[in-house]
Order: structure tokens, then sequence, then C-alpha cells
């Protein structure tokens, strides 16, 4: 190498150090300073490069050499392209983090005032406390005081649950009888851990107390399959579950195809009732001297009633 090419290859790598300074400031918190510096630096390289693509894509090309491969380079130099490509792309996917940090900040704060404090948000409610107190003596000794503590030996929630485990927090408040009220519990239940994400502002960082957790296993399991759909609201419900987070192993479509035969025999055995305006012209047939007050009262029915159904069948009455 000359010294005019080294001259060059210095000249290049201080202009590249400078466009890199202009860059940092894509991140300042003003949305003023950020569309600034962008107007800069396309200037810049328009002077230096002749466009603000190949000022970025020359950034790029250096940042892939020092970077040796590394994933993170590699999405640098991606992200450094895409830049030149879309100019104020970097900068508006900065804005829109914040906005969603803001957001989640927002979320938060309500949480905090809804149980009104961080210490009473992170801190077991009245209706945890049911099911802790109930399973205390399945911990082992010394641990009762935990509420995260193994309980009969569980504390995976992908494990089955110990019988006496699912007696305890079965006894300690009755299981919800409906497919719908077992949904509606199980929701609650992951909106608790939301309100623990939003506290611990990390995804995933929210925990059930052990008894809680296996309480929530028992709740999404009659909510997937072990209580049968008793009307078309359970059918509904029951559809929502496995068309939402079932998995795809085919395990819904049994459950499914045994609720859809209940309710088909369940709307057909209704609809093949004698309906009320039948029975009152039966009970008026059989029974010509009663009035349509006693009518009534057979059916449970009003007098105003009763003369509806047997208007034009009777002329007598």
């Amino acid at each position: 190498m000359d010294l005019f090419e080294q001259i060059s290859e210095d000249r290049q790598d201080k202009a590249l150090d400078r466009l890199e300074t202009m860059l940092a400031l894509y991140e300042a918190e003003s949305e003023i300073e950020q569309d600034l510096a962008l107007e800069r630096a396309t200037a810049y390289c328009e002077r230096e490069w002749g466009s603000y693509a190949a000022g970025l894509d020359g950034l790029a090309t250096r940042t892939e050499a020092r970077g040796a491969g590394a994933v993170e380079t590699a999405m640098t130099s991606l992200r450094l392209r895409e830049e030149g490509d879309t100019p104020g792309s970097i900068i508006q996917a900065m804005r829109q983090q914040r906005r969603r940090e803001r957001g989640l900040l927002g979320e938060r704060e309500a949480v905090i005032a809804l149980y009104g404090g961080e210490e009473a948000v992170a801190s077991p409610t009245p209706f945890e406390t049911i099911f802790i107190a109930a399973c205390a003596s399945l911990a082992e000794e010394g641990a009762q005081t935990d509420p995260f503590a193994p309980l009969a030996g569980w504390q995976l929630p992908w494990h089955p649950l110990p019988d006496t485990l699912a007696v305890a927090v079965t006894t300690a408040f009755p299981l919800p009888g409906t497919v719908v009220a077992a949904r509606a519990e199980c929701l609650k239940w992951e909106e608790r851990l939301r309100h623990l994400e939003l506290l611990f502002q990390c995804p995933g960082s929210g925990t059930l107390p052990t008894a809680c957790a296996a309480r929530r296993k028992l709740v999404e399991d009659l909510w997937r399959r072990d209580v049968n759909a008793a009307s078309l609201d359970d059918f509904s419900a029951r559809l929502d579950y496995w068309a939402e987070r079932g998995g795809d192993d085919g395990g819904g479509y049994a459950v499914l195809l045994r609720d859809f035969a209940a309710m088909a025999h369940g709307l057909s055995a209704k609809s093949s009732r004698e309906s009320t305006k039948d029975r009152a012209r039966r009970l008026k047939s059989e029974h010509p001297e009663w009035s349509l007050a006693t009518i009534g009262k057979q059916l449970g029915i009003s007098r105003q009633a009763v003369h509806k159904h047997l208007k034009g069948f009777n002329t007598a009455v």
C-alpha cells in the first residue's frame, strides 16, 4: 500500500467515524434532535459518498470487516443498510420502542394503583390466601410458610397433580361447574400473572404460589375438557380454548365432538317436547269445563297467556 492509498484509507475511516457519531444521535431523547441528526448525516453522506445510502453501506461494510461474522455484527450491518434504503427507519424504530415502553409504564402504574401499592401487588391476594392456607400442611417440614415451596412433592405445572393436592384446592373453594365459569377463573389467574409481570417489568417473571398454580391447572383442565358443555355458551367457550391455545395434536377434535353430540342431543330433546301452546290446547280438549285460570295454574302461566294460546282453537272460550 503506497502513501496515497494509506492517506485515502485513513481519511475514509475518519469519515466513517464521524458518520457513526452522527448516527449515535438517532437515539437522542428529543425527537427534534433526532430529526436534526438525520438531516446532518444525510448532508454529510451526500458530500462524502454521493448519497446517504452509499455512506451507510460503507459503514455497514466496515462493521462487517471488524466483526468477523458475529451475529450482532450481522444484525447491525443489516440495520445500517435498511437505514440507507429507508432513511429514518432507525429513528422510527426507536420511537416505536419508546412508545411501547411508555405504554407499559402507564399500565404498570395503573396496576399498582389498583392494588394500592407495589407491596400489595407482590403479596398474595385474598383469593390466593384461601388456597395457600388450605395446602400449607402439604409442604415439607419447615417450608409451610413458603407459598412457593413444593406441595406433596409437586411444583412443576406440566407434571400431574397429586391427589392430595387436587383435593385440597378443590375443597378450599368449589370448582367452576360450567365451561364458561372455568374459562372466567382461568383468565383471572392469567390476569394476575400479567399484573406480576408488569410489577417486575420482565416477561415471564410472574409466578403464582404453588397452591394457586395447582388450582389454575385444575381450572384450565376444566376449560379444556374435564367438564361437559351444557349450553351453547359453554360450547363457545370450549371452542375458544381449542382455537386459541389447544395445540395441534388433534386432541381437541374428540372433546369438541363429544360436546357437539351432547348439545345436539339436548337440542333435539328440547325441540321434541310439547310446546306450552300445545299443552294448553290439550288440557282444554281433555277438560272443556276448565277455566282459563285453571289451565294457567296447571301450566304456570297467566290467564291472558292461556287465552292467547287458545285463540282460534275453541270458539267457546
